[in-house]
């Protein structure tokens, strides 16, 4: 497929959506897969602005010179220490019981300028679950994968505790609690980006 065919068929799939990125160069030095992160809690939210802008997501796929920035919440039972995982009940036959550790996606205009990675999260978490969070989201770290058909996308990490949380699109998912051994049971269910964490977890048994 050449340039051009693959450029068209990209506007016609994700037509005006708009997306938030950085230049590659702000985060050239991130390791692959997951790096733990301790020393930014503070400043997270804010690191990107002024480095970042909106642009038309056709322009953004396969784009080496740009990452589209990507929040990650990961979501912890305040008591049991599990992990909330989706499993995917309907729609694409490859994609039914696919398992996701993170809830997460694109950064888009409505989530503003300013603290735009923080906007984002709320929008996303809420859009996805009901949820009774009992801490601030905070910050674990980055996380990408360069490897993959999604390199041009650039997380970041937060863990959230919780009493209750469900999902929404119940005719499309369903919500479970995870211990550490059945995240490792279950480890090639799960997208690219959980793996990274699964293995994070299975070695340190917490963050």
């Amino acid at each position: 497929m050449n340039e051009i065919t693959n450029y068209s068929k990209l506007k016609n799939k994700y037509k005006d959506e708009q997306v938030f990125i950085i230049p590659y160069a702000n985060v050239a030095d991130i390791n692959d897969k997951f790096t733990r992160v301790t020393n930014e809690q503070d400043t997270i939210w804010t690191k990107y602005d002024s480095v970042g802008k909106y642009i038309f997501r056709y322009d953004a796929e396969g784009n080496n010179a740009v990452q589209q920035l990507i929040p990650y919440i990961l979501i912890q039972n305040e008591s049991t220490g599990e992990f909330f995982v989706t499993k995917r009940i309907k729609g694409e036959p490859r994609l039914v019981d696919q398992l996701s550790l993170g809830i997460g996606g694109h950064i888009n205009p409505c989530d503003g300028a300013r603290e735009a990675l923080f906007k984002g999260l709320v929008r996303e978490l809420l859009e996805e679950v009901y949820i009774e969070v009992t801490t601030r989201a905070n910050f674990v770290g980055y996380m990408r994968d360069i490897t993959s058909s999604t390199n041009d996308h650039f997380g970041c990490v937060f863990l959230i505790k919780a009493k209750e949380v469900r999902v929404r699109e119940t005719d499309k998912l369903e919500g479970l609690w995870m211990s550490i051994d059945q995240l490792e049971d279950n480890y090639f269910k799960f997208e690219g980006w959980a793996r990274y964490i699964i293995d994070y977890i299975s070695e340190n048994k917490k963050f």
